[in-house]
């Protein structure tokens, strides 16, 4: 895929380092010497060669969190191209079983979500989190996510859904972490689309490939991403809105697919992708659920970096200031750390801990009952620093929706 990338497209780079001062990853780890260093200077000098240059030392540290994206002045497409070269370098040196069972969590919920108190159980157990280091190289600190005991698939299966006719229609992508460890969130949009009077089509999906870029399986992706296509393509055709609860989800969808991956089809279902609540916040008939006794309690909120890239705001932020009673404050604390799987390698963790120093910082200068992101995995780091808990916007709005019905 690299031998695809042109001069021009490079050039459009300024090399005015805006990237590198706003990589979370830079500003902590020496051994990452920026998101410009390992991504348009490299590529210029390797399609400039006349012999082969080795790959650029460092690039398995780049989270793929897009701030040096959002950052560019000029829109160079930074994190994609550091994305395509560490899939190539990946992918010459070998992918270890750690990348490729993180590349397809999927994989891995489908079978732990059957175990889930024995998962849960030994990922506490240090003993299991050393072996888990040694033989694999996984992080024997950072906590992981816990399993539920039913997926949300399982769940909406059995739910009956109560809405009138006539009636509107939304397709809803759950996310892998919605599916298996957090199936309240998946549970509370469809209540909430429901008291709205929207009914909600889950199709069989695949994972949105998200796991697999950052693992540097861009092949994997681009079949999920074909899968998932052709699941939404009837659904589009008939002018359906496509739902996300998981900015990285949404991103990939949006950006990847028809972007790094390349599909380009993929561009003609973007209108219709929807963030749920950038979806409900265009919704007239959702304000008079706004309306009533406020949420108690004190929060903060956390945008995840993936909301950020998207570019739609932060519409969960903005109904639950309608609905609590103190003002939700945010944290304004930049990237998490997590990454995703990227902070669940042992190798990653330092990098990890000190990036989520500023969020543990921003934690404690708020002092809040509890947290609010829209990222799972930005959710477990929030915990991890916090002891917090951590919920979704739209479980705090399903809350509301459901104490006014």
């Amino acid at each position: 895929m690299l031998k695809d990338i042109s001069l021009e497209t490079l050039n459009h780079c300024a090399k005015c380092s805006t990237c590198t001062a706003n990589c979370p990853v830079a500003k902590v780890n020496p051994d990452f010497p920026g998101p410009k260093a390992v991504g348009p200077d490299w590529l210029r000098l390797s399609l400039n060669a006349e012999t082969k240059v080795d790959y650029p030392e460092g690039i398995e540290y780049c989270s793929n969190c897009k701030n040096c994206e959002i950052a560019c002045p000029s829109g160079v497409p930074v994190a994609s191209l550091n994305q395509l070269t560490r899939a190539e370098k990946l992918k010459k040196k070998g992918l270890r079983l750690r990348e490729k069972l993180f590349a397809n969590p999927r994989l891995l919920g489908r079978i732990a979500v059957n175990f889930a108190g024995l998962v849960n159980f030994i990922t506490k157990i240090k003993i299991f989190r050393l072996i888990g280091k040694t033989l694999f190289g996984i992080s024997a600190n950072i906590s992981f996510p816990a399993y539920a005991h039913k997926s949300f698939s399982r769940w909406f299966g059995h739910y009956r859904q109560k809405v009138n006719k006539p009636k509107n229609k939304v397709v809803y992508f759950p996310g892998c972490f919605t599916e298996y460890n957090k199936p309240e969130v998946g549970e509370a949009l469809v209540k909430i689309l429901n008291r709205l009077n929207y009914e909600v089509i889950v199709p069989e999906f695949k994972c949105c490939g998200q796991p697999a870029i950052g693992n540097g399986r861009l092949d994997t992706a681009q079949e999920f991403a074909y899968f998932n296509l052709s699941q939404l393509k009837k659904y589009v055709k008939d002018g359906i809105p496509v739902l996300f609860s998981c900015p990285s989800c949404l991103l990939t969808f949006k950006e990847e697919y028809g972007g790094l991956l390349g599909i380009e089809e993929a561009r003609e279902f973007v209108p219709y992708f929807y963030e749920a609540g950038e979806f409900l916040r265009g919704l007239q008939e959702i304000n008079y659920f706004l309306e009533g006794e406020p949420i108690e309690g004190k929060y903060a909120y956390h945008e995840p970096c993936h909301l950020k890239a998207s570019g739609i705001g932060t519409p969960g932020l903005e109904l639950l200031n309608e609905v609590t009673e103190n003002k939700v404050v945010p944290l304004d604390a930049g990237c998490c750390g997590l990454s995703g799987s990227y902070g669940l390698k042992a190798e990653k963790e330092p990098v990890t801990e000190a990036i989520g120093q500023n969020l543990k910082k921003a934690i404690d200068r708020q002092a809040p009952e509890a947290l609010v992101t829209e990222c799972g995995m930005c959710g477990v780091q929030l915990n991890n620093v916090s002891g917090l808990p951590v919920y979704h916007p739209l479980e705090l709005l399903a809350e509301k929706i459901t104490k006014e019905s």
